[in-house]
This record gives C-alpha cells, sequence and structure tokens, in this order.
C-alpha cells in the first residue's frame, strides 16, 4: 500500500535534459520538478508554478514566464536566460544579474 509520503514523490514532474523548446506549459504544476539541464528555449510558461522546481543548467533562453508563480531569484540564477527571456513582474532583472554576476 502506498502512503501519502510515497505517492507525492512519485507524482514529482522530471524533465531532466528534456528538450521541450516552443512548448507550451502554460498554468501547469511544475512544483518541486527536476528541470536540470531541461532545453526550454522559447517555451511558454505563462501562470505556471515553479514552486521548489530544480532549475540548474535549464536553458530559458526566450521563454515567456508571464505570471509564474513563486519563481525566485535563487532558482532563475542557477538557469540560462538572456534578454529574450519576459520574467515576472515581480522578478527584478538588474537583481538577478547582479546575483549571477556574483557567483
Amino acid at each position: 500500500m502506498l502512503k501519502s509520503k510515497d505517492v507525492t514523490q512519485a507524482s514529482t514532474l522530471d524533465l531532466h535534459g528534456a528538450f521541450v523548446r516552443r512548448t507550451d506549459l502554460s498554468g501547469a504544476s511544475l512544483r518541486g520538478a527536476n528541470m536540470t539541464k531541461v532545453d526550454a528555449t522559447n517555451a511558454v510558461f505563462r501562470g505556471a508554478d515553479f514552486a521548489g522546481a530544480l532549475l540548474d543548467g535549464a536553458i530559458l533562453r526566450g521563454a515567456d514566464l508571464t505570471g509564474a508563480k513563486n519563481l525566485t531569484l535563487e532558482q532563475l540564477s542557477s538557469a540560462v536566460i538572456d534578454d529574450q527571456t519576459t520574467l515576472p513582474t515581480y522578478i527584478d532583472r538588474e537583481k538577478l544579474h547582479l546575483l549571477t554576476t556574483v557567483k
């Protein structure tokens, strides 16, 4: 019999290294997802929930993160973004730039 802990662990999305360019993941629950080294160039994440998602080395060049929820500067600082990446309004691009240059 599965315990609630097992169900939670089993339902975690693992996109490690996946190629999801130009994919529309608007409104997706990416809570706790492993998105390490995912290539999400020009993907759409409008309103997606990134609480606890791992973004180490994730390529988010040109991605649309408009209205994304629970996305932090720390998560984004470990990802690859560019000037074409649309960030949620609560993310300050200048603070993000400063955080990534300090690393």
